[in-house]
């Protein structure tokens, strides 16, 4: 099988949501699913994502990746969620690594963010297959959520055993819960992974209307050794 690879010079997806109130910058490792174009334009995206990752590959290869991502972008946009990405590479060991990267926000009442944060503990933890963490980040307390799950492939097959880490990050002062989903079946990769993720976390930020934009380029070099130490 011939390697997907990584983008020559990628980089991070700064993605400003001044409606929402906050903003976030998605690592450079996750390529974006366009959940902000239309149907017609998102496929034409999406094929050229597939044709980038199996640059020397087959078209059976890039015809089944570009439906993958479909199906994800499609399930993220009926779901509401404000970001969908995907990151694959090539590991040392010659093995495919996968990620997806599901990020939405959900309408909360005004309240202390330690109290929201709290009472997500509490609810997230009456699940005994769930290992529930609390943390803070730069925009405050977050709750992390670990638990395996399982995908079955369209069409049969066997199952395949997944981890699922959830970040739920409360922003009041924008009336948002900021929940960040990371799936991935390469369990071997999940810290390099869970790393990201929290890299993503750190850098949501609230809007005013002073906020200077942010550019992709001013983190490209910190984000890229990152990505480049955890895979080699």
């Amino acid at each position: 099988m011939t390697d997907p690879q990584p983008e020559t010079d990628p980089q991070p997806e700064t993605a400003p949501r001044p409606e929402t109130g906050f903003d976030f910058v998605v690592p450079v490792a996750f390529h974006d699913l366009g959940l902000h174009l239309t149907d017609e334009e998102r496929a034409a995206h999406l094929e050229e994502i597939s044709a980038e990752i199996w640059c020397g590959g087959t078209d059976y290869q890039r015809r089944s990746t570009q439906e993958l991502y479909g199906g994800i972008a499609d399930a993220a946009a009926a779901d509401g969620a404000t970001y969908a990405g995907i990151c694959m590479v090539a590991t040392e060991d010659d093995r495919v690594s996968s990620a997806s990267l599901i990020i939405r926000s959900e309408t909360v009442e005004p309240a202390d963010a330690e109290t929201i944060a709290q009472t997500l503990q509490d609810v997230l933890t009456l699940d005994p297959a769930a290992d529930v963490h609390r943390t803070e980040v730069e925009a405050g307390p977050a709750v992390v959520s670990f638990v395996g799950v399982e995908w079955t492939p369209p069409g049969g097959g066997d199952a395949i055993p997944m981890a699922k880490v959830d970040v739920y990050l409360p922003l009041p002062e924008a009336s948002s819960l900021l929940v960040m989903s990371l799936t991935t079946p390469s369990l071997p990769e999940l810290p390099d992974y869970v790393a990201l993720l929290s890299e993503l976390a750190e850098t949501v930020r609230l809007l005013g209307d002073d906020t200077p934009v942010r550019l992709p380029a001013q983190q490209d070099g910190e984000s890229a050794a990152r990505i480049a130490s955890a895979f080699g």
